[in-house]
Order: C-alpha cells, then structure tokens, then sequence
C-alpha cells in the first residue's frame, strides 16, 4: 500500500478511536462531550490527572480498554509516522506526487515497461533522441538509479497492471515497450494496453520463438527477439565485418554527425507526386533517401524515377540539418 495512504488511514483510525471512546463515555458515564473527550485524551495518553473519573464499573472497564489496547495503537501510529520523517519517505511521497502530476500533463509519450537489461538501451536510446517517455518497473533501485543519472518519469508498480498504466498516461501515449524479462508478463501488457488505447503502438519483447506469435495475436505491432538479432548480428559480423562496424558506427556513435530519420509526407506537400529526381530533394537538402514506406510495403533503395506520394513515410539519412530542410519540405514550409 502507498505510504501516503496508510498514514492517513491510521490517522483516521485513531481520530475514529477518539470519538468512539468520547461517545461511549457520553453514553455509560453521561459525562458531558467536553469532560469524555478530555478522560479519553488523558486515558489514551497514560497522564491520569483524576479531576475526570469513570463512577461506573462499565465506564473503569471502558478506561481499562483505552489504555491497554488505544495506547498500544497510539504508539504504533506515532512511531510509523515519526519514521516517515526520520527517513526522508515524506519528501519521497512529495516528489512522487510531483513527478505524477507532472506525467499527467505528457501526451504523444512512449511508455517503457521494464528497466532491465534490453529496457536501459530503449532508455538510453530515447534520451537520446530527446523523446517524452515513462518508465514503469517494480524494482524501485533501479527507478531510483534512473532518476539519480538522468531526469526522467518514473512509475514505481506492476506493468500489468491497469492502475500502473493509467498512471504512465496509457490513453495519452503514442507507444509502448514492453520489455519485462517474461514473455507471458508482455503478452499480457500488451492485451491490457490495446484494450485501454487501441491506437497505441507496442514494440514488445519476446524471449522464446513461440511467444512471437501470442504477442503478435494480442496486438503487438512489433515483435523483437534479443537472442535471434543477436545471433543474426553475430553471423554477420563474422562474415562481414566491415559493413557491420559502419552500421553500428552510424547507428550508435553519439559523436557522429549522421542520423537515419522517417519523414511523412503531406498531402498538400510540394513532394506529392513527383519523382525522386523532380523532387530535388538532394540538392536542397542534402539528405538521402534510403527507403519509402507505402502502406505495409517498404520500397528499398528507389530509384530517381520512383514517385513520391503524400503519405509516404520517407526513410532518410544525413546531418541533422539537412534532415530538417527534408523536413520542411515534406511539410511545405519555407526552406
């Protein structure tokens, strides 16, 4: 349970605890509000003054109750609220709260689900590229370790679950990583995070051959398997080395100038239409276009006679700027 909650519950139940002992003195002893309030005070506290005393035998049974069990309770509260100070869990429930109502304002964010292993380089990767993202794990070492190196949104809690997710603002997020180390923890991810945003994309991870399918089947968009790209980059390497150190070169040196973006193109844009070659893309901007992606189908390597159409997802690769005059042009803005 949340500490906030629990001490406000225990606060409750022992202002609860107050007034039953007021009302039962009302009612046994027929003291005034006043006079039971003050005997239940002193009764809970242990100070005894004696100007107010029980004339019953109901009401002593009362004040014996009060002192055996109320102020065993009293002290239970007081000692959990007074560690909540001595160790700093206050400023922690404050600066939760703050981070939460601070995820609440995020729209368009990626939600990862697990800080591991294959969880840290989504991380990594997306601070890079300066992405608006929640972490969601159950280990709050690791979520503490994130904060600490980076700023970044935490959710302490179970993936799985919907409340977890409400709290990553799963109906304001744009996509999803699921990267807990079970594949039946991401099937299961996957299915509840459809059924609350259906328009989300999820990329999930998926350990075991035979799991591929399952995720696929509960709305994966993407399936990505550690072990099989492992072994493919591996293979590769081996046979050609070269070609793989350009790759990971381009792909993961933060220094290098080169980056591969997506660009679609707008219906209203200049690039509707024209060719490759018309477009003049190259002499404007500089930037390469690698890929097209239309629909479900991805044109590798176009030529200069292939059509660009608006809606087209245009692969591409150069600096930084000339992929931001790319896309001022597939937006028709002033270059």
């Amino acid at each position: 349970m949340d500490l906030l909650k629990r001490t406000i519950i225990l606060i409750c139940l022992v202002i609860s605890l107050i007034l039953s002992g007021v009302l039962l003195y009302v009612i046994v002893e027929d003291f005034t509000p006043l006079d039971a309030l003050w005997l239940t005070i002193v009764s809970l506290t242990t100070v005894g003054y004696g100007d107010v005393v029980p004339q019953t035998v109901a009401g002593r049974l009362l004040t014996l109750l009060l002192i055996m069990g109320g102020v065993s309770f009293l002290t239970y509260v007081l000692g959990t609220i007074v560690g909540i100070f001595v160790e700093g869990k206050l400023t922690d429930i404050v600066g939760r709260q703050r981070m939460e109502k601070k995820i609440s304002t995020l729209e368009n964010h990626i939600i990862v689900c697990g800080a591991g292993r294959i969880g840290k380089q989504v991380i990594q990767r997306l601070i890079k590229e300066n992405v608006p993202f929640v972490v969601i794990d159950l280990s709050e070492e690791r979520l503490l370790a994130l904060t600490e190196e980076n700023v970044v949104f935490v959710v302490h809690g179970d993936a799985t679950e919907d409340e977890t997710l409400l709290r990553a603002g799963i109906h304001k997020a744009t996509g999803l990583v699921a990267s807990l180390p079970e594949d039946s923890e991401n099937v299961f991810v996957t299915l509840t995070a459809k059924g609350m945003n259906s328009h989300i994309k999820i990329v999930a991870r998926a350990n075991q051959d035979s799991s591929i399918q399952k995720l696929q089947r509960a709305g994966a968009d993407k399936v990505v398997s550690p072990a099989v790209i492992g072994g493919r980059r591996m293979a590769i390497s081996i046979l050609k080395p070269a070609s793989v150190e350009f790759i990971e070169t381009l792909m993961y040196e933060s220094g290098l100038e080169f980056e591969i973006e997506e660009l679609s193109i707008d219906q209203n844009s200049d690039l509707d239409g024209r060719s490759l070659k018309d477009s003049r893309i190259k002499q404007e901007s500089g930037a390469m276009v690698i890929a097209i992606k239309r629909n479900q189908e991805i044109i590798h390597n176009p030529t200069p006679g292939t059509i660009i159409n608006g809606g087209d997802l245009l692969i591409a690769l150069g600096t930084r700027n000339q992929l931001k005059l790319l896309e001022r042009l597939t937006t028709n803005e002033q270059v």
